[in-house]
Parts: C-alpha cells; sequence; structure tokens
C-alpha cells in the first residue's frame, strides 16, 4: 500500500524530531544511529518481520554504526535507544513471556542494562504505519537517506562505507541511496519554523495565523542540493522577500566574531539604499541574525561561511 505524502511528512516529522539526550549544544547520536542498524539488518534480511530482539547482531552492527557518528565523551550503550526510542511513539517494548511492560514514561536517564532488556523483553516493534514503510526496501531506504539528512549529512561518506562492507542494498543501489522520500520538505519546514518560533531571522516579522500557515517560509543555508543536510542548524527561517534575496546572493548571514547567530551582510555592489524596493534589504546591513529559541540549533559556522563565500562571488 503506498503512503500519501501527508503520511510521509507525518512520519518525517517525528523521525526529524527524535527525543535526544544531549551535554550543551550536542545532541547524542543514539537513536537515529539504533534506526540505521536496524535498516541494515532489514536490508540483509537478518531481521524479517516487525519483531527486533536485541542480538549480538544488532548489538555489533550499532557499533560500527556508532564508531562513525559518535563525538565527544558518547558511548555506545544500545540499551538506551533501544529502551528510551519508546518515548518517541512508534516504538514499543514487547514484554517477554510473564513478563510486565518494562518502559515507563518519563523515566530517569540511564536504562535498563542489556542483560535485564534481554530477560524481560522478547523483542521491539514497530508502530504499524512506520513498519509499512521499513518493511518496503524503496522507502526503508528513503528513510535511511533522510536519517542521514537530518542527523549525519557530514558523515555521509562513512556511512555508505559500512554499508557497502556487508553488502547491503543501500551499497548496492545509488538510485535507492539518492531518492529522498516524499514530505521531506515539509517536514524540514516544520522543524525551523518551530525553532524560530514562525519569525524571520532578518526582519522580525512573525505572521502565524494557525499551526499550519505562516508568511515565514525554511531556508537552507548551503542548498540541498548540494549538501544534503537537513540540520537544523543548515536552515533559517525568513520572510518570502527575505528569502528571495538570500537565494539570490543579494544578502547573507555571515559569522559574528562573537558567539551569536551571525550578522547580516548585504551586496553593495548589487543593491542600492537610494532605490525603492531595495533600501528594506540594504537596512538590515550589519544587524544580528535573529536567533532560533535554543543555542543547539545556532546556525552552523561552515554554512555561514558558504553563504558569506557566494555573496562574494556574486558581485
Amino acid at each position: 500500500m503506498a503512503v500519501s505524502n501527508h503520511g510521509w511528512e507525518t512520519w518525517l516529522e517525528r523521525l526529524y524530531n527524535l527525543r535526544r539526550d544531549k551535554r550543551g549544544s550536542h545532541e547524542r547520536p543514539h537513536k537515529p544511529a539504533l534506526l540505521l542498524s536496524i535498516i541494515d539488518l532489514l536490508d540483509r534480511r537478518v531481521i524479517t518481520g516487525n519483531e527486533v530482539p536485541l542480538s549480538d547482531e544488532l548489538v555489533a552492527t550499532f557499533k560500527r554504526y556508532f564508531a562513525v557518528v559518535r563525538k565527544h565523551d558518547d558511548q555506545a550503550t544500545i540499551q538506551n535507544p533501544f529502551y528510551f526510542l519508546s518515548g518517541d511513539k512508534f516504538w514499543q517494548l514487547v514484554p517477554g513471556p510473564g513478563e510486565t511492560p518494562i518502559y515507563r514514561e518519563g523515566a530517569a536517564a540511564g536504562g535498563p542494562s542489556v542483560a535485564e532488556l534481554r530477560r524481560r523483553v522478547a523483542h521491539g516493534r514497530f508502530d504499524d504505519g512506520f513498519w509499512q514503510l521499513m518493511s518496503e526496501p524503496i522507502a526503508r531506504h528513503q528513510l535511511r537517506e533522510a536519517i542521514i539528512a537530518r542527523y549525519f549529512p557530514e558523515a555521509r561518506e562513512k556511512l555508505a562505507a559500512v554499508a557497502a562492507t556487508h553488502g547491503t542494498a543501500a551499497a548496492k543501489s545509488d538510485e535507492l541511496r539518492e531518492e529522498m522520500p516524499p514530505g521531506r520538505d515539509g517536514a524540514f519546514r516544520r522543524t525551523i519554523l518551530e525553532v524560530y518560533d514562525y519569525r524571520c531571522a532578518a526582519c522580525g516579522v512573525r505572521v502565524l495565523l494557525d499551526q499550519w500557515v505562516s508568511l515565514v517560509e525554511a531556508a537552507h543555508l548551503i542548498p540541498f542540493n548540494v549538501s544534503r543536510n537537513d540540520k537544523p542548524t543548515n536552515g533559517i527561517a525568513l520572510c518570502p522577500n527575505h528569502h528571495w534575496a538570500m537565494d539570490r546572493h543579494l544578502i547573507a548571514p555571515v559569522p559574528d566574531r562573537k558567539k551569536g547567530a551571525g550578522i547580516w551582510q548585504v551586496n553593495e555592489k548589487r543593491l542600492d539604499d537610494r532605490i525603492e524596493g531595495q533600501r528594506d534589504l540594504v537596512a538590515i546591513a550589519g544587524k544580528s541574525v535573529i536567533p532560533p529559541s535554543e543555542e543547539k540549533f545556532y546556525p552552523a559556522i561552515e554554512s555561514l561561511r558558504w553563504r558569506e563565500e557566494h555573496l562574494v562571488t556574486a558581485y
């Protein structure tokens, strides 16, 4: 059964906003790494149905993916995502014979041990709607691409090498790897607009009629066809005028010497504040980027530098 664009977008919004433990601005990679590991085992037909045991093969596969995406003091503790993914409402832990449900909503950090999970849990399973996507090869690889675009775009080649080591379908087909799911744009848009509180980061305008209708738009700093990067740090919320101007390299958010979200720079060779229609664009020169709700979502330095470089070359 085909999944509608709206159905895709609903699932991707949830996938793009996994609840993750964080240390300062760093968000732990455990949950997306677990999902990539399960997709790997589905590709290899180690898993053939909607029953995912905490097996030695899953643990070994998780460690291979985790070694690629880990940062700082991240530890390859598979028990944590296997347990806490239940909090994202599309994964359940099925109790073993004679056991009671183990997951408790709002449980403190630090889930049960691997040994306890194996003793008390028969397997994990996905929500039927999400499993419909995971069980179909093309949809599954579109999900894989979406996970990488959202969480690990900088590790794309290394993750492909992990898949290639085991000859998974993800490594065998460039077409599958490159095809993105319908609804990805909508999921990115919702994420960016929420973290910027539906406010333009250039002029500050905020018009929100309801949760679906907003004046502002979600823009990639490094275009997706260049970066394949859907991280919130590669996005910014802009009104249509400033989005249009940024995409034509008339204005750009650029790095600031201070630890802010950046400042606006304008292409002075192409804009003239004496001309009606250009005055408002010139006026934002030197003003700070109106920041998102949390520092972890601030524009990445490399994304701001890309915009700065292309503003200069557009002269």
